[in-house]
């Protein structure tokens, strides 16, 4: 997508009324192949049956209005087969720009095989694909309580960068969720992603919500802190390219720098840093309909779209929905929730000057690099020519 469909919700950084989500979180599938210790909703008991069918999302689809930002997530996401197909429906009626998957790497044929489908018949779809490794091998699977995931993820990351070579709207990163399990192993992970692996893109989750084990959240504030430090700093220095494939690349790598420095401050002070946009520009849908502010929010269920005709928009214009609006701005809802703590940094006007000054960190960086590349390259011409 161009630049002029991401600049039109530019809007939105000053009027959020009525807006329908532009960042949708919807949870295709609450089945998941692994057990990670710091799921997010492990005190949650999940039914796993009676999803959305095809037909159901395509209304639900069809009664949302445009989006910036779509995220399937589970569960395992790619536990759904018609996962492409969802992916369509979002992208077709909704004009979803960006296509965010989350997934543990274990069914690698089957993840490829969908991200391929998803770009063919989705041309000028942005579409992510994020592999979550938490550690060396015997911890990670460890963590994740599958043996042998490691290998897997490895391999389906490995898979996923061979296919973004033919197409230049994919790209794949690895996604670290941080606890207290793995926090001891941070920098020497990021080591290993460089050296063996030769990742590109390194992003940090911090574990959040109320997890299967609630030890995982007995982390040191400070480990986030020095691995979010490193991988800023080869940010910056193009040892790292972060989002390289989108129109406003260089600001979306400007609020990941940003974005870890509330959520530390967040965390250390716990309380409120800035105003939370869940509920107006941010929305969640669990797999059998239950719309949702926030998916932490997993109580406040405004209602059911099976219980409304699948009209989205009759649900999210409720008075429930808008007295849990009034709840999140009254009472300043906070967390740690990287997602919805995109729109909250994008479309808030007083955050955006820290936005744009680690843009401009980033593009004086990004020209010393090339300055001093085109350097090496005419000495080496000369070299070779004596």
């Amino acid at each position: 997508m161009g630049a002029a469909n991401y600049a039109k919700y530019a809007k939105r950084i000053l009027y959020k009324r009525g807006a329908s989500p532009l960042y949708f979180v919807y949870f295709v599938t609450e089945n998941c192949n692994a057990l990670c210790k710091h799921c997010l909703l492990g005190q949650r008991k999940f039914v796993l049956k009676d999803e959305l069918t095809i037909d159901e999302i395509e209304r639900v689809s069809q009664s949302m209005g445009d989006m910036l930002f779509f995220t399937p997530t589970g569960g395992e996401p790619f536990l759904r087969r018609d996962l492409s197909e969802i992916v369509k429906i979002f992208h077709t009626n909704n004009h979803a720009l960006n296509v965010g998957i989350p997934t543990n790497g274990s069914l690698t044929h089957r993840v490829v095989r969908q991200a391929k489908t998803m770009v063919e018949e989705n041309p000028d779809l942005d579409l992510h694909i994020d592999v979550s490794i938490d550690g060396l091998p015997e911890l990670h699977n460890e963590i994740r309580g599958v043996p042998g995931l490691f290998d897997k993820a490895i391999g389906t990351y490995q898979a996923l960068r061979d296919l973004e070579r033919h197409y230049p709207r994919l790209s794949t990163c690895v996604e670290v969720t941080v606890s207290a399990y793995n926090q001891h192993q941070l920098l020497d992970l990021y080591d290993y992603l460089k050296r063996k692996v030769g990742v590109n893109t390194v992003f940090p989750l911090l574990v959040r919500g109320e997890p299967r084990e609630p030890g995982a959240k007995g982390f040191d504030i400070a480990k986030y802190e020095a691995f979010c430090r490193v991988l800023e700093e080869d940010n910056k220095q193009a040892r790292l390219s972060g989002y390289y494939k989108l129109p406003y690349a260089d600001v979306l790598n400007a609020y990941r720098i940003v974005r870890p420095e509330i959520i530390s401050k967040t965390v250390r002070e716990d309380r409120y840093q800035i105003p939370c946009f869940a509920g107006n520009l941010g929305a969640a849908m669990f797999s059998r309909g239950q719309v949702l502010p926030c998916e932490l929010r997993y109580r406040d269920v405004i209602g059911n779209v099976r219980d409304h005709d699948y009209d989205f928009m009759k649900i999210w214009n409720s008075p429930r929905a808008d007295e849990i609006r009034r709840d999140i701005r009254e009472n300043k809802c906070y967390c740690t929730y990287e997602c919805f703590l995109t729109v909250n940094i994008l479309f808030n006007p007083l955050v955006l000057p820290r936005v744009a000054r680690q843009w401009m960190t980033l593009k004086a960086s990004k020209m010393r690099h090339m300055i001093s590349g085109q350097r090496i390259e005419q000495a080496t011409a000369s070299d070779r020519s004596e």
